[in-house]
């Protein structure tokens, strides 16, 4: 396949498809003379790297959500930690004037 044909099969523009090939992180290809082409097999192959590469990528993310000590869930992050603080402020003045 040349340039055009390979980028359809990717799904790709043919300018994303030859800066890849140019910056050696797409498929494998062979040069002759001045063309350039593809065979589908590796086409194929490098489709299946990406998905490969996006599952682990995708992996290491969700391991990364959890670690945090505190994860908010709010729409409103800040609201939710204003709330949490006069909270906190109501207890101690409370706490303070009682004497506990």
């Amino acid at each position: 396949m040349r340039y055009e044909e390979a980028a359809d099969y990717l799904g790709i523009a043919k300018g994303t498809l030859a800066n890849w090939v140019s910056q050696r992180i797409g498929p494998r290809s062979i040069k002759i003379r001045s063309m350039r082409f593809f065979r589908q097999e590796d086409l194929d192959v490098f489709i299946e790297e990406k998905l490969a590469e996006t599952e682990r990528f995708e992996k290491r993310r969700r391991r990364q959500r959890g670690q945090g000590a505190l994860v908010l869930t709010s729409r409103h992050p800040d609201l939710f930690l204003f709330f949490v603080m006069t909270l906190a402020l109501a207890v101690f003045l409370f706490t303070s004037v009682i004497g506990f």
